[in-house]
Formats: C-alpha cells, sequence, structure tokens
C-alpha cells in the first residue's frame, strides 16, 4: 500500500476534526487550507522536522507549539504533532549528549561538555521542582544552553533529509513494481 493511502487511512479528515469537541476549532482552521494536512512528501519532511526540532527542546506543550509552528511554516500538522513523540525519556540522554558535544564545540571546550549530575527532586513538595530543575540546568552550563537549539537544527535536518529520502524510495519502489506488472501481463 503506498504511504499516501495509508496516510489518508489513519490521518482524520478536517471534516471529521471540526464534529470532534477539543479540535473543532483545528478542523474549522484546516479546511479552507488543505496543505496543512494532506499527506505529501514536502509538507510531511517539513513537518517532522519541526516536530523534531520542537520536541528536542525541553518545554512545556511541546505538541501544541509544534502545531502552531507548523501552521506558521504551512507544513504538515499532523506529522509535527506526532515527531514530537520521538523526544521521550528513552531518547532524552541521547539527544543531550549530542547537545552537550555540540554546544562544548561552539562554546570552546572541546566537546567535553558539562557532565550533568543526577536531578534530585523532593516528590513530596512539588514547591522544591522547579528551583531544583533551575539549578540542574544551570549546573550544565553554556554548552548545554547553546547545544540544545543546535541540536534541534541538526535533528530536525537530519529527520528532513530521512524522511524525504524515504517517501522518494517508496515512490520509486512503487513505479518499478507497477512497471514489471505492465511488463509481465500479456499483450492481446
Amino acid at each position: 500500500m503506498p504511504a499516501t493511502r495509508f496516510a489518508r487511512r489513519i490521518l482524520p479528515s478536517p471534516e471529521r476534526l471540526s464534529q470532534i469537541q477539543g479540535l473543532r476549532w483545528l478542523g474549522q482552521y484546516l479546511q479552507p487550507r488543505p496543505w496543512l494536512w494532506v499527506a505529501h512528501r514536502r509538507r510531511v519532511a517539513w513537518g517532522v522536522a519541526i516536530g523534531l526540532a520542537v520536541g528536542v527542546i525541553p518545554l512545556p506543550l511541546q505538541m501544541v507549539l509544534a502545531a502552531i509552528c507548523a501552521l506558521a511554516f504551512r507544513c504538515n500538522v499532523a506529522a509535527a504533532v506526532a515527531a514530537t513523540w520521538l523526544t521521550n525519556p528513552f531518547t532524552m540522554l541521547p539527544i543531550w549528549g549530542l547537545a552537550l558535544w555540540l554546544g562544548g564545540l561552539v562554546v570552546g571546550d572541546g566537546g567535553a561538555g558539562a557532565a550533568p549530575a543526577v536531578l534530585a527532586l523532593d516528590w513530596s513538595a512539588p514547591a522544591t521542582w522547579w528551583p531544583a530543575l533551575s539549578a540542574w540546568v544551570l549546573a550544565m552550563g553554556p554548552a548545554w544552553l547553546v547545544g540544545m537549539p543546535l541540536a534541534a537544527l541538526v535533528l530536525g535536518a537530519a529527520a528532513y533529509l530521512t524522511v524525504y529520502l524515504l517517501w522518494w524510495g517508496v515512490i520509486r519502489l512503487e513505479r518499478w513494481r507497477r512497471l514489471r506488472e505492465r511488463a509481465a501481463r500479456p499483450r492481446s
């Protein structure tokens, strides 16, 4: 099954979104702008790149920010929102390692970066979470603060190229398969 048919099957239409209580506004916004929801190779690749770049930076409401950025850059909103899910507790350690390395290269400590200490939160006192998190981020230093946007750019660009080239390969493979089927049919 080609990728576009699969995407059309799993993505709700803007008409369907406008019937869902919490997403009514999105369906009404997308209806006159089909390019934001259609599974097109460049728009999906751009959406994945934006979603991953936004997802790398540890922010609250990453999916909302990815959707807003997708609307601003006129790319696939669903791909941008879904790409934020690629950053999770299991992938953050390598992403932050890449950020520390890139930041260290730019800041000038040879890519060593600051090794972050373990984040210790007192789970019984939520009022202490923000000061502990702030102290932890500041302890990582400028290498991490410079490296996070750089890691977002690098991973976003890599995601764009990966999605675009994979989609292109699927299209080529599908065309090749159809040509072989046509050639194998007996002519009458």
